[in-house]
Order: C-alpha cells, then structure tokens, then sequence
C-alpha cells in the first residue's frame, strides 16, 4: 500500500512545475514543523546526520542561536534544550523530500537520492561526489552544494551559516536549488 502512495506521489512530482513544487514542500514542512513540536517562525528545516556523534555534538552547542528548525540524526547524542532542535534515532524516521538541506559526512548516505528530492547537500570536500559538487557562489550563480573540510565542525558549522545566510535572497536560494536538481 505504501509502495502505491509513493508511486502516485512520484508521478504527480514530474508534472509539477518547480514553483508548485517548492509550495508543496512549505506546506509539509509546517506539518513536520507541528508533528515535532518546532517553532513556526523559522522557514528553513534542516538535518544534521554525521556517523561521528562527537563532530554531531560539536555542531550541537551552536545550533540554538541559528534562525532554522533542525532534526539531528542519531542515537547516542545527549539531547538539546534548544526550541529548535530535535532528536530522532534513524533517518528513515522521517521523509527527507521536505528538508531543505542536509549537513552530513557522507559515510552512508546517497547524495544522489537527497539531491534528486531537491535538498541542498553540506558535505565534506572529500566526499564521494567530489567531481561533481562544487562550492555555490551567488555572485555567479554556480554551485550546488556546500562545502566543508572534512572532520573539522568548525567548518561544517560556518558552512551552515554561509548556507543560511543565501537563504535570505529567494532569488539566490532558487538558483541553488536548480543547481541540485540538475545533478
């Protein structure tokens, strides 16, 4: 039955154009939003899914301040106080097609099949897709991804927040988004 649902809801995507696409994904967003308990006023959910709970727990300490929701993967991690922060033990847990951007390690996820769901990667520089993501540049309009040096949380954290900051120029951010889809 489930498999059913999925396929319908795949070939009702292909023939919505990105703009009923993006407004899909706000509506769901909220319904994630409410099912979590997370407050409404930030726009912008995001995952964090490392396979090192200590680079997981780095990040943790400054996620509270940033204006976004997020949904932290993984089962030994303690748990945050924060308003905008979130725990689940798997990522199966919830339907990554209505986060707008997962900051991961890449040990075992396929970028391939985030990316396809329109969800803007934050990897290492050193992932497997290395030839194929580049850093994003507003300026230029290039880019579909966010990139950080690997095993450093100072740098996934500000590029997080080089993330967050294009997120303010809806132009910029459906510019980026393209970018990912294209892949």
């Amino acid at each position: 039955m489930i498999w059913w649902l999925y396929n319908l809801i795949y070939s009702i995507n292909r023939f919505m154009t990105a703009s009923d696409i993006m407004s899909e994904k706000t509506l769901i967003r909220e319904k994630i939003k409410s099912k979590f308990n997370l407050p409404k006023r930030s726009k912008t959910l995001i995952a964090l899914y490392f396979s090192d709970s200590d680079m997981t727990q780095s990040i943790l300490s400054g996620l509270d301040i940033l204006p976004a929701n997020f949904i932290i993967v993984g089962g030994n991690i303690d748990t945050s106080e924060a308003k905008n922060i979130v725990h689940i033990k798997k990522i199966e847990e919830i339907d990554m097609q209505w986060i707008d951007a997962l900051v991961c390690d890449c040990k075992d996820i396929s970028l391939e099949k985030i990316m396809s769901m329109w969800v803007v990667p934050i990897v290492n520089e050193k992932n497997y897709l290395w030839k194929i993501l580049s850093e994003f540049s507003a300026a230029r309009g290039e880019g579909n991804a966010y990139l950080y040096q690997d095993f450093s949380y100072w740098s996934a954290y500000y590029a997080l927040v080089r993330y967050l900051e294009n997120m303010k120029f809806p132009y910029d951010n459906r510019n980026l988004v393209k970018n990912v889809i294209w892949v």
